[in-house]
């Protein structure tokens, strides 16, 4: 199945690519309901025939959209979010080399309006992630697409976020992580790796996912690196949601449910793993304190 899925992906790469050669006209911003339309839409069935129409021709042709390769920055986005992630964004595999099905694309509809905000539509997900952090992005595994918001392709999926209503999309806050767990239970933790394997140290001290720098002299972490880490570990967590946070499913084998896309090693087989509920604990807002047991 894995196979099938990276082999329709690459020829929709292909398919892409040679649309794009040739010239063809790519799809233009369709502005969509106003918020007057809108409103009243929220009598009636939602989304509308004419919102999923939009949004197949002006924001879901941008996740084949060929970007010059398969490497970090370069690879189009269901290179990466349809088989080899379990996250919020996680695409359907396209059906077939033209792109996906309508009722591919409603799923597809009801995965994206979970990552942008009505409310406030430049701190939605959506659009942080591709965006470069020197622009105020949030950093992105899969590398920067936008080095700065003027970028057609923001400028686009902006547009369409703002065609809602403020009210339409909005997710609820989930429950707040507790610092004083994090410093006395899930910080050591980076410190004591699991026997045949390395401490989570050996990758993550530095960089967007550098969660877990080497404490200076050997010691512990000093109270400003303890709060730095904090920062870091809050951009992979999904409050309320330990199944979506990449801080659990990246160390989790996939058998047992994790990300197919992880260069360090696998912490946990499943998520039966003590160690793995306690922090699902934290993550859900159950575990507070400095009380580990």
């Amino acid at each position: 199945m894995r196979y099938r899925a990276m082999l329709l992906l690459a020829l929709c790469w292909v398919a892409a690519s040679t649309l794009a050669a040739s010239g063809a006209p790519r799809a233009s911003v369709v502005p969509g309901f106003s918020r007057a339309q809108a409103g009243t839409a929220q009598v009636a069935a939602f989304p509308s025939p004419a919102d999923l129409e939009t949004f197949r021709k002006n924001i879901e042709l941008l996740f084949v959209r060929p970007r010059g390769g398969s490497m970090p920055g370069y690879a189009a986005c269901v290179m990466c979010h349809t088989w080899q992630t379990s996250l919020r964004f996680s695409l359907e595999t396209p059906e077939t080399t033209q792109g996906w099905t309508p009722a591919q694309s409603r799923r597809n509809f009801d995965v994206v309006t979970q990552v942008i905000n009505t409310a406030d539509p430049e701190s939605s997900r959506l659009l942080l992630k591709p965006l470069s952090p020197q622009a105020g992005g949030l950093g992105h595994t899969g590398g920067t697409y936008w080095t700065s918001k003027e970028n057609p392709e923001y400028q686009q999926i902006l547009t369409w976020i703002r065609s809602f209503p403020a009210d339409r999309y909005v997710a609820k806050p989930g429950p707040p992580l507790d610092f004083e767990f994090f410093r006395a239970c899930v910080q050591p933790i980076f410190a004591n790796p699991r026997e045949g394997h390395i401490r989570c140290s050996n990758c993550h001290d530095s960089g967007l996912a550098g969660f877990a720098p080497v404490p200076a002299g050997g010691g512990g972490w000093s109270d400003a690196q303890a709060k730095a880490a904090f920062q870091v570990i809050s951009r992979l967590v999904i409050p309320g949601s330990p199944e979506q946070s990449r801080f659990l499913l990246k160390p989790l084998h996939p058998d047992g449910g994790g990300s197919y896309t992880h260069n360090g090693p696998r912490r946990w087989q499943s998520r039966s793993d003590p160690e793995w509920q306690m922090l699902a604990g934290w993550v859900r807002g159950e575990r507070t304190g400095s009380r580990c047991s």
